[in-house]
């Protein structure tokens, strides 16, 4: 019970035992006295009900304002989980052009290594053959030749292209590390973010459950206090009625 609660009871006792002592005609000026500090303090109590309110209020805004930032927070990180999902398909599908471009320039340089034996083996049987062997000669060194410089070329592309598959794993490795630090940085963010609402959760649970009881005990206290006016007022009816007659 508050103060002025308090000190309203013992008004209220002291008007009542002056009306009880004296058994004579009641002041009327201390009557209406008495009737304007009671008005005033019931509307103190109002400006704090209000006041409590409007404190719940913010209350319940700062709430809003913190699921609000996390529902953001979520946002970015599905985001960027959809971004490395997309790295991670477009290496797949470089890696399986790799593969093809492998495969199709070793099915080449088997062939051209196969043409080869068969230029060198034609060579060796042309040898018993010796009036066609210089111009037959002549044309499987070319092909031979070209053959070889074909085989070399097929080697220096299959060098180029693995050297510029290395590198593309280089590239998707630092990008695929650079998006694990900053998914591992939303991820601190957002557990710190659960925390703070968590806490503050709390303390605006505990703030509300304070301010629910504040306002049952001060509505208590005004039913109270009506109720001690309604025997005031009954009184200084019956008191009044009683000098009128």
């Amino acid at each position: 019970m508050s103060v002025d609660v308090i000190k309203d009871m013992n008004i209220d006792n002291d008007c009542n035992k002056t009306f009880e002592n004296s058994n004579s005609q009641p002041d009327e000026k201390q009557i209406n006295y008495k009737m304007d500090e009671l008005e005033k303090k019931i509307k103190n109590e109002v400006l704090k009900t209000e006041d409590i309110e409007k404190k719940l209020k913010e209350a319940e805004q700062r709430e809003e304002a913190l699921i609000k930032r996390i529902t953001e927070k979520d946002k970015t990180i599905t985001k960027m989980t959809g971004v490395i999902e997309a790295y991670e398909k477009a290496i797949a599908e470089l890696i399986a052009e790799k593969e093809q471009l492998l495969q199709g320039y070793e099915k080449q340089l088997a062939e051209v290594k196969a043409d080869r034996d068969s230029n060198y083996q034609h060579l060796t049987s042309l040898e018993t053959t010796f009036a066609d062997l210089h111009v037959k000669y002549g044309k499987s060194k070319e092909m031979t030749l070209q053959l070889k410089s074909n085989e070399e070329a097929l080697v220096a592309e299959k060098r180029q292209i693995l050297e510029n598959l290395r590198l593309q794993e280089q590239r998707y490795d630092k990008m695929k590390n650079h998006a694990m630090q900053q998914l591992e940085i939303a991820n601190k963010k957002l557990e710190s973010l659960n925390k703070e609402h968590s806490i503050e959760t709390t303390k605006l649970k505990a703030l509300l459950k304070k301010e629910e009881i504040s306002r049952a005990s001060i509505n208590e206290q005004l039913q109270q206090k009506s109720r001690e006016n309604a025997e005031l007022v009954k009184i200084c009816d019956e008191l009044i009625s009683g000098s009128g007659s």
